[in-house]
């Protein structure tokens, strides 16, 4: 879907101005218009003629063109949305809840050295979206 300029920066301002899931203040350009339920975009490996090494290669074709429609998309920052991938939200909140937190543990000495100083401090509740916070304020 091909937003107009005046949707992208309604969708921008939709939850203030920042990235629905993690609360990053947005700038005008460089942002991303996240499928909430994803739409996956078909590829197909395309080898190379030469020494390169081959790449995939969107062929345009959607797998889930239902969700490509304007009340499915939220503002997200680059890495939300590279992070988020084709996950759903509680797919998502789940893997970011326990799963990056012990990834970095495990792989990372930087990481446990930082949390021992106490310059990292992880805070283990429930992980509540921007979006979620924005919404129960408005409402209150």
């Amino acid at each position: 879907m091909k937003l107009k300029k005046t949707d992208r920066e309604e969708l921008r301002m939709k939850f203030g101005g920042k990235c629905a899931y993690c609360g990053y203040e947005l700038p005008e350009k460089g942002w991303h218009a996240d499928h909430i339920e994803s739409v996956m975009r078909e590829s197909v490996w395309q080898r190379s003629t030469d020494d390169r090494p081959g790449k995939f290669v969107s062929t345009g074709k959607l797998w889930r063109p239902e969700n490509d429609r304007k009340d499915n998309l939220a503002p997200s920052c680059y890495a939300c949305n590279i992070s988020k991938g084709a996950c759903d939200l509680e797919q998502w909140r789940k893997w970011l809840e326990c799963g990056v937190t012990e990834r970095l543990r495990r792989d990372m000495s930087a990481f446990r050295h930082a949390e021992r100083f106490g310059r990292v401090i992880v805070n283990e509740g429930p992980l509540v979206f921007w979006f979620e916070q924005f919404v129960a304020e408005k409402a209150a």
